[in-house]
């Protein structure tokens, strides 16, 4: 199992992540909601392109669909660290992956990877900074985890 650190950014209103210095670089990106007193865990993606784009097709697509305050927290891998470009966007995946199969059940809008989950590596995740709703520590159990079986 391999071990990942995520560090989650403070969280911004989606209404001004946008102009953020950071939306050309990758990641994960984690949408909460504020409404009637609560907080909700809406969704977890990843852009291996730019947190700008990603999050502009949010913007026009769903996210109306939801009332109240909508904030993005950048979630950036910080270790393992010096990772050759691809085998980054390989890692984002996965941790991606991860993330919603073991929060499917507080992730309101993801429908990918509720059901089953298929990364290309076993991950051990660990959630650091303002991880919201995150729990600390993320991993399939070892009852979940199916090993894809190569003829």
């Amino acid at each position: 199992m391999r071990n990942v650190v995520i560090h989650w950014a403070y969280p911004m209103e989606f209404d001004h992540i946008l102009s953020d210095v950071r939306m050309s670089d990758i990641g994960l990106y984690y949408i909460t909601r504020s409404w009637g007193g609560k907080n909700s865990d809406l969704y977890i993606g990843k852009t291996t392109y730019s947190y700008k784009s990603r999050l502009e097709s949010h913007w026009w697509y769903w996210l109306d669909e939801y009332r109240g305050k909508k904030y993005v927290r950048l979630g950036t891998i910080t270790s393992p660290k010096r990772l050759r470009e691809d085998h980054l966007k390989q890692l984002i995946n996965d941790v991606e992956m991860t993330l919603i199969f073991c929060c499917r059940e507080q992730l309101i809008h993801n429908q990918m990877c509720t059901q089953s989950c298929n990364p290309s590596q076993r991950l051990h995740i660990f959630n650091t900074g303002w991880r919201g709703n995150l729990p600390v520590e993320v991993y399939v159990p070892n009852e979940e985890w199916v090993e894809s079986k190569l003829p």
